[in-house]
């Protein structure tokens, strides 16, 4: 299906997520540390994939009711991953389990945005609604570049 034009870049930071976490999921298969691999969970989740969920948030969710179940869905999981990293980041786990679930959880997270959020806002908005989404997003939105110094995923 093709995405109406002004939620593209948003679509494009979905590739970003997805990429986190095959990347974690590379990290563990290689046996690098825990440790290692949160540092760029934090990294990105900074650069990138908390600033993607604010342009969601300010950007698109405002043009829902409070009470739309898509709206709401899409909330409560950004609060989901936001609190499984803040977690990551303040205990330091030595196992695996954490990122595991995170990288679980924020796929499906994004396969949901793609395969049922952004066709129901395209279906839902209107065309000036989503007009003022897109001028929105291109102003605000920085894309996302790696340029993370230790590719652990690629050793």
């Amino acid at each position: 299906m093709k995405r109406n034009k002004n939620l593209i870049e948003l679509s494009r930071d979905h590739h970003h997520g997805l990429l986190l976490g095959w990347k974690i999921k590379q990290g563990l298969k290689k046996q690098v540390a825990v440790i290692e691999i949160i540092k760029y969970v934090a990294y990105f989740a900074q650069e990138a994939l908390f600033k993607h969920f604010e342009a969601e948030e300010n950007q698109i969710l405002v043009y829902l009711l409070p009470d739309d179940e898509y709206g709401k869905r899409v909330m409560k999981e950004h609060t989901e991953i936001r609190t499984l990293i803040q977690q990551l980041i303040s205990s330091k786990p030595k196992d695996s389990a954490g990122l595991m679930r995170l990288a679980e959880v924020l796929e499906a997270h994004i396969r949901y945005e793609e395969r049922e959020f952004f066709p129901y806002l395209e279906s839902t908005l209107a065309a000036e609604e989503l007009e003022i989404i897109g001028k929105e997003i291109d102003h605000l939105h920085v894309p996302y570049i790696e340029n993370y110094p230790h590719e652990f995923w690629a050793n």
